[in-house]
């Protein structure tokens, strides 16, 4: 205070606790107001415009809660990142069945690719269509140091691949009855068996119409098979002609002996006599006409053949019987003694394994007209 009792001036004060005199005055962080050129403060005056206040706009400050919740967010993000970069799938593991076959880099690579591209070189090796055995699957994995060592270039897994496959073939299989008897390699060896088979039954003849097929339900069906099951059409021929022996009866013809008989059905006189114990004596000795039980040989399929044959035959004359009363009873005199005819007969013969089954006359066309013969008989 003054000596007047009264307070300083703001601007004249002196900080407690020390005496600074002439301190010049501290600067504000207040901006000073943009004075206004003349002409401005003119213009404003003539239009009534006045300056305008701007209202001061707080500062936002983020709450702690969300703060908190923002750094847990890019923390899990950052973890998350790390965790892909480390632990990301950049290759493939190729396994057939559950035997890993190595690891593979190139993402275009599938499981369907290589069953296809194996299919395809197995397809060119064997020249058929093949079936593999096994499934192949790929797993994405991260590759550690640990597995480098199992990586591998298509062109080196590839020949490992096709060591460790099996695989089953396309083939043609020759059924009887709904049953496989036989398999050979394709459905054009089927054909070519079947036509070695028949003409067995068809002679060399090529004037002789005749045909052939199978009896009974003789069919080819392709399916897959191991390849150790096909066989050579030579030994499917040979199978299907030999075929199986079977019981059967067999009537004694004159001029027959029991060894005979025997050899005819690859047997033995021993077994012929333990398959006829109640017939054949001790002696052996038979007689025409028993029937007996062998062990015949019958082929696995039997051919059918159908022949067409035209045969001239006679047509035998007409015997005509004219009375005369003139003539004693008993008179018989001939008048004239005629003469057979020929005609000509178009038969189809069907047969069993070379056993005719069938005879069928399909015309008759008479080609020399027989005459009649005329007998005289008395009738007085």
């Amino acid at each position: 205070m003054d000596s007047k009792g009264n307070f300083p001036k703001r601007e004249e004060r002196i900080p407690y606790g020390r005496a600074i005199p002439n301190e010049p005055p501290k600067k504000t962080n207040k901006k000073s107001k943009k004075k206004l050129s003349p002409y401005r403060q003119k213009y404003n005056a003539q239009h009534n415009i006045k300056p305008v206040k701007r209202k001061k706009i707080p500062k936002r400050v983020m709450p702690a809660k969300n703060r908190r919740l923002l750094t847990l967010i890019i923390s899990i993000l950052a973890v998350v990142l790390l965790f892909l970069v480390i632990f990301r799938q950049n290759g493939k593991e190729v396994f057939i069945g559950e035997t890993s076959m190595g690891i593979i880099k190139d993402k275009a690579i599938t499981a369907e690719s290589l069953t296809e591209s194996l299919t395809a070189q197995l397809v060119q090796e064997v020249g058929a269509n093949v079936q593999i055995n096994e499934t192949i699957t790929i797993k994405p994995i991260h590759i550690s140091k640990s597995r480098e060592k199992d990586i591998y270039q298509m062109d080196s897994l590839a020949p490992l691949l096709r060591q460790k496959v099996t695989y089953l073939v396309e083939a043609a299989a020759i059924t009887v009855d709904g049953k496989d008897v036989i398999i050979v390699a394709n459905q054009s060896v089927a054909d070519e068996v079947f036509t070695e088979v028949q003409s067995e039954y068809i002679p060399e003849d090529e004037t002789r119409d005749i045909t052939a097929s199978f009896e009974g339900n003789v069919q080819v069906q392709l399916k897959y098979v191991d390849p150790s099951v096909i066989v050579a059409k030579e030994n499917a021929v040979q199978t299907l002609q030999k075929g199986t022996k079977v019981e059967k009866t067999y009537t004694v013809q004159p001029g027959d002996a029991l060894y005979k008989i025997a050899a005819q059905f690859d047997m033995t006189q021993d077994e012929l006599k333990a398959m006829n114990t109640d017939k054949i004596p001790s002696n052996g000795n038979i007689m025409v006409g028993w029937e007996l039980k062998v062990m015949a040989e019958e082929p696995m399929v039997s051919v059918r053949t159908e022949e067409t044959v035209v045969l001239t035959e006679v047509q035998e004359r007409k015997t005509v019987y004219q009375q005369d009363a003139t003539k004693n009873k008993g008179y018989q005199k001939v008048t004239e003694a005629g003469k057979d005819g020929q005609k000509e007969v178009t038969k189809k013969i069907i047969r069993v394994n070379n056993e005719i089954v069938s005879e069928e006359i399909v015309s008759e066309k008479t080609t020399v007209e027989p005459v009649d013969e005329i007998i005289v008989q008395g009738t007085k």
